[in-house]
């Protein structure tokens, strides 16, 4: 469900621009700092993963001939074109300042509540920063630490990953209604539609406690949701 395409081109990018591309059939998106001239940064797997996607087996790269990125051997946050950060997929830019009712109806990962407390050369140089110091970003968790993180953080100066939390909370809610309920058709046909709008809910209640928004905003999409 979406309610807003982010989706946008090369020429539009700003410095500073919170970009994202899709892997693995829009199963989870990859996040990175746009820094002009065809550059972005980006947090990427601080080890190896046990097998890579085939998706971006399909983009097979020892070294990259324009901006010298080395997949199997550059790890944590690195600095490549934007061909390399895409992979062949589609590019979108990240949303900030949304109202409640769009973070609710499109797909996490694709925007926030929050507003960037940063300036566009501000956010290139903390991303620059970051991929100069030696602890970088720290290490990779998927679900702790990751490149949505990064970027928000970036932004916003808060390590934030709305697609982790709202993954996790998933798997949370739909292990609880397993435990509750017997298994029947039209049970598992209601209890997929509300996990969909408790996680959607649980996620803005999520985002803008990490941002310090007010949440009667959010309570007053519960009670409308109810």
């Amino acid at each position: 469900m979406s309610l807003i395409s982010n989706r946008t081109n090369r020429s539009s990018l700003r410095k500073g621009d919170h970009v994202y591309s899709y892997r693995n059939l829009h199963a989870y998106s990859h996040h990175g700092i746009y820094v002009g001239d065809n550059r972005v940064i980006h947090f990427t797997r601080t080890q190896e993963s046990e097998s890579e996607s085939s998706a971006d087996n399909n983009f097979k790269i020892k070294r990259c001939k324009h901006c010298g990125y080395e997949p199997k051997k550059d790890r944590g946050v690195v600095k490549t074109c934007l061909k390399c950060f895409l992979k062949g997929h589609r590019l979108f830019r990240f949303k900030y300042g949304v109202p409640s009712s769009n973070l609710v109806l499109n797909r996490s990962g694709t925007c926030t509540t929050g507003s960037c407390g940063f300036s566009e050369d501000e956010v290139v140089q903390r991303a620059t920063d970051i991929l100069k110091s030696d602890e970088g970003f720290g290490h990779f968790d998927i679900f702790g630490n990751n490149c949505e993180a990064f970027a928000m953080y970036c932004k916003t100066g808060k390590r934030v990953s709305l697609q982790a939390f709202s993954l996790k909370n998933k798997g949370e809610i739909a292990s609880e209604v397993m435990r509750r309920q017997s298994f029947s058709m039209k049970k598992a046909i209601e209890s997929g539609l509300n996990l969909v709008v408790k996680n959607r809910i649980d996620t803005l209640h999520y985002d803008m406690e990490m941002h310090q928004q007010d949440r009667s905003v959010a309570d007053n999409v519960v009670i409308l949701s109810a």
